[in-house]
């Protein structure tokens, strides 16, 4: 799609122009590059910014899959130490340290 720019001016505008037109050119700027450079930059950006937005998205994704696969894995842990500790008989009761009711069991 082309992008089409349709300005109204003054001729008090279109003088002050012209005189800009001549200044850069005596410079030694062109406008019309300088014009297609910034467009051409804009649009790399806009790409960049996607790319940062998908990445960023990416990254979230990926911490929230480790965040449940630690849970995961502490809770099996957790589950191999009790039945570790009940099975044989040795290290601590931890039934004993769970806390029910408003009474805290204080036999051990």
């Amino acid at each position: 799609m082309e992008k089409t720019n349709h300005v109204v001016i003054t001729i008090k505008e279109s003088k002050a122009l012209k005189k800009l037109e001549r200044l850069l050119e005596i410079k030694g700027v062109d406008l019309h590059s300088l014009c297609s450079k910034v467009e051409q930059l804009e649009a790399e950006n806009k790409k960049l910014r996607d790319e940062n937005k998908a990445l960023s998205e990416k990254i979230e994704s990926i911490r929230n899959e480790n965040e449940e696969l630690i849970r995961n894995q502490m809770k099996q842990i957790a589950v191999n130490i009790q039945k570790s500790t009940s099975g044989n008989g040795s290290g601590f009761n931890v039934s004993k340290f769970n806390f029910q009711g408003k009474s805290i069991d204080e036999s051990f």
